[in-house]
């Protein structure tokens, strides 16, 4: 693929194929978060019509010539607001994401995140519970919680009661907001001042303690304990 990328008569075919299928203002919805190996770290955290200006490309070709130079990566900015909304207020419908978790110093600070990895449950809360009223605190805290939990099987996580995992999350419904954005993603939201894991504080008055109490979590009958 990438010898055929290198052809210039292939090359231009592809840019022109790509630049065909965008919708109007695509690039700018396209921000890049780095590559495999490094080289394009330069980049991180712009959008590709910056890319673009910055190497003096159409936005279809600074494309490939990122991917050439290394295995580029990217976010997309993509869906609709209004099916957002619309899966939100399902009762069935439960809250989480499929990123990793970052920290903004360590060895999880590495890489380019998502701004979801920072701020999902944050902006749900802030944006859509507090600001939007499309629910109430508690069926937000259900789905993000007890819900996802019995739909993986891990009944112990999720709920208050005794037996159950020591994991609590104590937060300011009023001051509650996510602060990542795609230029700078790795910002921790507001509103969180007390989280217990295992029964250990691991952050205290928003700052985090030096208590590591986390672990894998396995699903019952797996070999593992939870």
């Amino acid at each position: 693929m990438l010898a055929r990328l290198r052809d210039p008569v292939q090359r231009h075919r592809v840019e022109e194929e790509i630049q065909g299928a965008w919708a109007p203002g695509e690039p700018d919805r396209i921000t890049i978060s780095g590559s495999m190996s490094g080289p394009l770290k330069q980049f991180s955290g712009k959008t590709l019509t910056v890319v673009a200006g910055e190497l003096h490309l159409s936005p279809a070709a600074a494309l490939v010539e990122l991917v050439l130079r290394d295995r580029v990566q990217a976010f997309r900015e993509f869906g609709s607001e209004e099916d957002l909304v619309l899966a939100l207020v399902q009762p069935w419908i439960a809250i989480g994401t499929d990123s990793g978790a970052p920290a903004v110093d360590g060895p999880l600070s590495t890489g380019w995140p998502h701004p979801r990895e920072f701020g999902t449950t944050a902006r749900i809360l802030g944006r859509y519970v507090r600001e939007q009223q499309l629910l109430t605190l508690e069926e937000a805290v259900r789905k993000m919680t007890s819900l996802p939990a019995q739909r993986l099987g891990v009944p112990d996580l999720g709920v208050i009661r005794p037996g159950a995992l020591a994991d609590l999350v104590v937060l300011d419904p009023a001051r509650v907001i996510d602060t990542a954005t795609f230029q700078r993603p790795a910002s921790y939201p507001l509103g969180f001042d007390l989280v217990v894991v295992g029964g250990q504080i691991v952050l205290d008055h928003g700052v985090r303690t030096d208590a590591r109490p986390g672990g894998p979590l396995l699903r019952p009958g797996t070999g593992g304990q939870n």
